[in-house]
């Protein structure tokens, strides 16, 4: 599931550089920039970053966009 940010930024996990999945956001200008934070650290499964996301989307009060 995607969410978007107070900036209107869509937010969604992807992999990184690694084997790894993170939380990722893609800019109004379609610029991909990883979103740090402790609650969302990179991690080995999509399913644990997901579940990572969720919980702070739903903490942060964020918009499902699917």
């Amino acid at each position: 599931m995607n969410y978007l940010d107070k900036k209107g930024n869509e937010i969604f996990i992807s992999t990184g550089l690694g084997s790894e999945y993170g939380t990722f956001r893609k800019s109004k200008n379609n610029g991909l920039h990883r979103v740090k934070s402790p609650a969302m650290p990179m991690v080995s499964s999509r399913e644990a970053a997901q579940k990572n996301l969720d919980l702070w989307a739903q903490k942060n009060k964020l918009k499902s966009i699917n």
